[in-house]
């Protein structure tokens, strides 16, 4: 059985992969609209409705990243919508629209500086599969 490497998953805006993450997840829930009535003698009814997507990331500080935390605090203060894909970008990639709606960074006393962030995606999500 092959198992795809949790190293080769990364997190790209616009194209360029985010330096130095240590984690990264798609997570993705659809929503339903209740439509249980009395007739239906007390068991749950529902219609499938919206979708929500995030992408939550967590990451190491590097400052000569070609595409790091300084850049993510530019598109978060900004609230700029932008292209992300989170994937290997070869067997599976999930593709959206987005706005990185929370961002953080920490410096522990001797201890590496971390960040991380979720990028809410708006509208469809899109998945490629090779």
């Amino acid at each position: 059985m092959a198992v795809l490497n949790g190293n080769n998953i990364g997190v790209y805006v616009g194209g360029q992969l985010i330096g130095c993450l240590t984690n990264a997840t798609f997570s993705s829930t659809n929503t339903t609209i209740d439509i249980t009535c009395k007739d239906n003698s007390g068991q749950r009814a529902v219609l499938p409705s919206g979708n929500s997507a995030t992408v939550e990331f967590e990451g190491l500080f590097n400052p000569s990243s070609t595409y790091g935390l300084q850049d993510l605090v530019d598109i978060h203060k900004n609230k700029t919508e932008v292209s992300i894909g989170i994937g290997d970008q070869t067997t599976l990639t999930i593709y959206a629209q987005a706005y990185l709606n929370t961002l953080s960074f920490t410096g522990p006393l001797n201890a590496a500086t971390t960040f991380s962030g979720t990028f809410e995606i708006t509208g469809t999500w899109a998945k490629y599969e090779s």
